[in-house]
């Protein structure tokens, strides 16, 4: 049993993680509420009725569908390209060996920290004297090319955790280096691949700073996109909650749908302790 001297010493850390747990959870609730009020305001509640007219204007707005549809391309290119390149990186850096490789991994560390904003000013005048600007195709290149550190540095480390003797065994049998990857290696680090994938998409999904520099109308994300609700004579609180409602949609769904997916795929992690 508990003694009483021990008792406000266990009940103080769930007081701060409820006041932590409001904190966090009342922005979330004047969302939603604002997001259905006909006249919302910075106060929780209190906007007027309740409607969908927020939502409708938001779908019927100019650009919505379209920016939306430009973030998809730049989350899913993203995703896809930095999860098979940190794949293929990943894997020599577990499997070989050498002197630089620590260094290497210094880098990759060094690489993950560095602020993005350090790198937009060359990147703008690659871009520009490229003729680049406004592609989207090579907008999904530089986001992947500032994903792939911490994706190296994520896939080493579940490759790592795969024993040798598995592929091993698989190239007595006859399957190649290649092979091994795909038919032993893959599925095993299945939950790292959700990791970097999840990662990846809901990074470049968000972005904000990136986007703005090197996109231009049509082609601007919805991240830009909704920029264009606060301008100089108000803000337009209920829209602005609606967009950021289906805005949010998309990741919590891939997040959702990968939580179910990868459900099975742990129990793969049964060979790695055989």
């Amino acid at each position: 049993m508990t003694r009483a001297a021990d008792r406000p010493r266990s009940i103080l850390p769930t007081l701060v993680m409820l006041g932590v747990g409001v904190v966090f959870l009342v922005p979330f609730v004047w969302l939603i509420l604002s997001a259905f009020e006909t006249h919302p305001t910075l106060q929780l509640g209190g906007g007027g009725s309740l409607t969908l007219h927020n939502f409708s204007s938001v779908l019927h707005g100019a650009g919505f569908v379209s920016s939306l549809g430009n973030s998809l391309y730049l989350a899913v290119g993203t995703m896809v390209l930095t999860t098979t390149l940190g794949i293929l990186a990943g894997y020599p850096l577990s499997r070989y060996h050498s002197t630089m490789q620590v260094w290497f991994i210094y880098v990759l560390v060094f690489l993950t920290a560095l602020p993005i904003i350090a790198l937009m000013i060359p990147t703008y005048d690659l871009f520009v004297s490229a003729n680049l600007i406004n592609s989207k195709f090579w907008t999904v290149w530089f986001l992947t090319a500032t994903s792939l550190p911490f994706a190296t540095w994520v896939a080493r480390s579940f490759i790592d955790a795969v024993p040798n003797e598995l592929e091993e065994a698989a190239w007595i049998d006859g399957i190649s280096r290649w092979g091994s990857l795909r038919q032993v290696v893959l599925p095993l680090i299945i939950p790292g691949m959700s990791v970097i994938a999840v990662y990846t998409f809901v990074s470049a999904w968000s972005n904000f700073f990136i986007p703005l520099i090197l996109l231009q109308n049509p082609n601007e994300p919805a991240a830009v996109n909704i920029y264009g609700y606060f301008s100089q004579y108000g803000v337009n609180y209920g829209q602005v909650a609606a967009f950021a409602l289906l805005y949010a949609l998309p990741p919590v769904m891939l997040y959702l749908l990968v939580i179910r997916w990868v459900g099975s795929g742990f129990a793969l992690g049964g060979a790695i302790k055989g």
